[in-house]
């Protein structure tokens, strides 16, 4: 692996305080209610430098995607510890409820709006890996046939963000990843060949 730079560290350095204090604006005033100039000056830098690392304040928003993206691929992706794909797919979706956990109610009520595409961005490193272990599981018997990885994947979506969304509007009263497991076994259950115990 090589190694960085003094010049390299330092720009990485940049660019998270950048990042952190965009989000930091962001989970506190919504990304609509944000401007590049205040996360620059929150960030201690300025507009210009603000541009260097980021294009746009959309670019810096694409970015909580994009690193959540990465978790998935050095965290989540091949490190089940389920065998068959049932398991593999509550496993996932056991991190995706932490993943948002992590990143804490205040900022997942702002990012859960209609006008947020990011959602339903196609070809997301998320989505390849749940297509991937769906696909397997076809090919195993596991999984029902009639509908594609690729389709399956967006159903499954569609139902774990519903629950994060009813977590949102119960202001994390309940607990996300049981809600999480419970009700992505039970929709497993009508698209596996056998049932699972939830």
């Amino acid at each position: 692996m090589k190694k960085k730079t003094s010049r390299a560290k330092q720009a990485e350095i940049t660019k998270n305080k950048i990042y952190n204090c965009g989000v930091k604006l962001i989970r506190k005033h919504g990304f609509d209610n944000v401007t590049v100039e205040e996360i620059a000056k929150q960030a201690g830098v300025s507009v210009g430098t603000y541009y260097y690392y980021f294009e746009s304040k959309f670019e810096l928003f694409s970015e909580i995607y994009k690193r959540a993206d990465d978790y998935f691929l050095k965290e989540v992706a091949d490190k089940f510890e389920s065998k068959d794909c049932k398991g593999k797919i509550l496993e996932f979706f056991d991190k995706y409820a932490e993943y948002n956990c992590l990143d804490g109610i205040d900022m997942i009520k702002k990012l859960y709006t209609s006008d947020n595409k990011m959602f339903i961005t196609k070809g997301r490193a998320m989505q390849r890996i749940l297509e991937k272990i769906i696909d397997e599981g076809q090919r195993n018997g596991e999984i029902i046939n009639s509908e594609s990885p690729a389709e399956i994947t967006r159903m499954l979506f569609i139902v774990a963000r519903g629950v994060v969304y009813n977590w949102c509007l119960n202001d994390g009263a309940i607990d996300l990843k049981d809600e999480m497991r419970k009700i992505i076994a039970a929709m497993l259950n009508g698209l596996c060949n056998s049932k699972i115990d939830m």
